[in-house]
């Protein structure tokens, strides 16, 4: 896979779930507002194992994390079972992204 396939199947992914998704440093990260409640984060991370720094050669291995946010106070059913939508729709997505094994090569 090539490092510029990768920002289009991640964006194709997380439509699919109904998330927008944003590039930072580290990797993309699911687009929060006031309504969000759960954060997928997409890291970058180097593959010891196949990197091979004399020949200036880095594999990037990708995985997705989550977190939810915004759950401290009374909330009513219908925000509960709103809220376990967003959760589980966010769990499908990270799960599909680290199930498909995405990772590049990065020369320097």
């Amino acid at each position: 896979m090539t490092k510029k396939e990768i920002p289009e199947i991640i964006e194709s992914k997380a439509a699919a779930y109904g998330f927008e998704i944003q590039r930072y440093s580290m990797g993309w990260a699911t687009c929060q507002t006031s309504k969000s409640y759960i954060r997928i984060d997409i890291k970058e991370m180097e593959n010891e194992g196949k990197s091979d720094w004399d020949a200036h050669k880095i594999w990037l291995d990708l995985k997705a994390e989550g977190s939810i946010c915004k759950m401290g106070r009374r909330n009513t059913p219908e925000e509960l079972l709103k809220t376990a939508e967003e959760i589980a729709k966010g769990a499908k997505f990270a799960a599909e992204i680290n199930s498909m094994g995405l990772s590049y090569e990065r020369t320097f």
